[in-house]
């Protein structure tokens, strides 16, 4: 499987969420590989975006049609990889370019 398929950037994360609640939330929606949530070098502070990676890359389609809300934020999906490109839209809704 190429390495970007399955994988979900999310934007707009609450500094309090961690790579475990990220997990917890998206495994409703299938088999999570991969977390991570990105942090400062210097710091550790979160910077508020990370990325998730599911085994199917079939199950992107039902995770984008969603809205959701961790830790009491409403999280943003700017782009999947496994597409050919997508298009954050305000309020955190998607637009698939072929």
């Amino acid at each position: 499987m190429d390495s970007d398929q399955g994988k979900l950037f999310i934007g707009g994360i609450s500094w309090d969420t961690n790579e475990e609640k990220l997990k917890e939330h998206f495994s409703n929606y299938g088999d999570v590989l991969n977390t991570s949530v990105m942090r400062e070098k210097n710091t550790g502070k979160p910077r508020g975006f990370g990325f998730v990676v599911f085994s199917d890359p079939s199950v992107l389609d039902r995770v984008l049609e969603d809205k959701h809300v961790i830790d009491g934020r409403t999280v943003g999906f700017v782009f999947s990889f496994s597409f050919s490109f997508n298009v954050f839209v305000y309020p955190f809704t998607y637009v698939r370019v072929m």
